[in-house]
C-alpha cells in the first residue's frame, strides 16, 4: 500500500469534510467487499474514486447511501453519523444519487421523471438549470424516457439529481457505455456545476476524471491504497499501472 491518508491538505484548506468514511467494512452475502475504507470528501470539490473493476467503488457509494449497509465502521455527513440510516433519510439530508445503471423510469416522460425526483420546496430555478445544462431534455420533455438514447437517459439520471439543491452528489460511472461526444457533453455539464456542488464521482475514464477531479482516492481489493490530488495521480503512470491497469480509459 502506497499510501497516504487524506490529511490536512485539500480537506483542511476547504474546511471540514462534508463526508467522512472511517474503517468501513461491508459484506455482500458472504463476500467481504469493503475491508476498512477510509477517506474524506471536502466541500465544494470533486473527489474521484478510482480503481479496477470489482475493487469496491460502487459498493462504497452504496454503503454511503445505505443501500449496502456497512457492517462496521462509521460514515458521517456534515459531522452527523449516517451509518445506520435508511436510504430515504440520507437522500432527504441533501444527497443526490446517479446510479451506474441510470434507473430512469422508461414508461414516464422526461418531465415526469424530473417531477418525480423533485422534493417539495425545490426552487423552480433548478429546472431552468437542468435545461440549460442539457438542452435535449427541454426539447424532449414529453418523450418517454425509455425511448431515449443511452446518452440522453444518462442526462435524465443526472438531471434528477440536480433538480434539487443537494449538499452532495454521488455519481457512479457517468461515462460508461457512452459515445465520446456524449461523454464530452456530460463532462461539460458537471464542470459547469463544479465548485457550487460537492461531488463524489466514480469514474474509470481518466480524461473525465482529470477534467473534473480535485482530489482522488484509489481503492484496491476493498481498501483505500492511495489518496491525493487528482492531477498528481493522472500524471503518475506507475501508480496507474499498479492500481488501475487496463481498466483505466484515457
Amino acid at each position: 500500500m502506497t499510501a497516504t491518508a487524506a490529511g490536512p491538505s485539500a480537506s483542511a484548506v476547504a474546511g471540514e469534510p462534508i463526508l467522512r468514511l472511517t474503517d468501513v467494512h461491508t459484506f455482500i452475502g458472504e463476500s467481504h467487499i469493503l475491508q476498512g475504507v477510509s477517506f474524506t470528501v471536502a466541500p465544494g470539490r470533486v473527489t474521484v474514486l478510482l480503481g479496477r473493476n470489482g475493487a469496491g467503488k460502487t459498493t462504497t457509494l452504496r454503503s454511503i447511501l445505505g443501500l449496502a449497509p456497512a457492517a462496521r465502521g462509521a460514515i458521517a455527513l456534515d459531522g452527523r453519523d449516517i451509518t445506520r440510516e435508511r436510504p430515504h433519510r440520507i437522500i432527504r439530508r441533501g444527497v443526490g444519487y446517479v446510479p451506474e445503471d441510470r434507473d430512469v423510469f422508461g414508461g414516464l416522460t422526461v418531465a415526469e421523471n424530473l417531477r418525480l425526483a423533485q422534493r417539495p420546496g425545490a426552487p423552480r430555478e433548478r429546472l431552468a438549470l437542468v435545461h440549460d445544462l442539457f438542452p435535449d431534455l427541454a426539447r424532449r420533455a414529453a418523450q418517454r424516457a425509455g425511448s431515449l438514447s443511452g446518452g440522453q437517459q444518462q442526462m435524465v439520471a443526472i438531471a434528477r439529481a440536480l433538480i434539487n439543491e443537494n449538499r452532495l452528489l454521488v455519481i457512479d460511472e457517468p461515462s460508461k457505455g457512452l459515445a465520446p461526444v456524449v461523454v464530452t457533453q456530460v463532462t461539460e455539464a458537471l464542470a459547469a456545476i463544479k465548485g457550487t456542488t460537492t461531488i463524489l464521482l466514480v469514474e474509470q475514464n481518466l480524461a473525465m476524471a482529470r477534467a473534473l477531479g480535485d482530489d482522488a482516492a484509489i481503492i484496491d481489493d476493498g481498501r483505500v491504497v492511495h489518496t491525493g490530488p487528482m492531477a498528481a495521480i493522472a500524471a503518475d503512470e506507475a501508480l496507474q499501472a499498479r492500481y488501475l491497469g487496463a481498466g483505466a480509459r484515457n
